[in-house]
């Protein structure tokens, strides 16, 4: 499957009896919630039936980054990156919330990210 998303698009999230049209740019962040995601978007949050493997392949990977098995962010909303003792990553988003980089996934970081 393609990455046919781009950030300037709007989505339907879905939560059962709940619809939100939100624009992609919006969301901060997507974490996993056993076979569900829960959606960190400005504005709220929903749980959408869907997996991280599903949303990491639809979504635009120059703007969303897999940082780990729990958490795909978007990198427009990463403020401060700061690296760990032990090499690794830690994103820090614009609403406060802390994400570990794994370490393999911080090394990937670092070459396609940073100069």
């Amino acid at each position: 499957m393609q990455n046919s998303l781009s950030p300037n698009d709007k989505v339907l999230l879905n939560d059962g009896d709940k619809c939100k049209l939100v624009e992609l740019s919006d969301v901060r962040y997507f974490e996993t919630y056993g076979n569900y995601c829960k959606t960190y978007y400005r504005g709220g949050t929903l749980l959408i039936n869907r997996t991280l493997n599903y949303l990491e392949n639809r979504l635009p990977g120059r703007d969303f980054f897999r940082a780990n098995r729990q958490f795909i962010v978007n990198l427009s909303h990463v403020k401060e990156l700061v690296k760990t003792n032990g090499g690794q990553f830690k994103l820090v988003l614009s609403c406060g919330k802390e994400v570990e980089v794994s370490r393999r996934r911080s090394l990937q970081f670092e070459q396609e990210h940073c100069l």
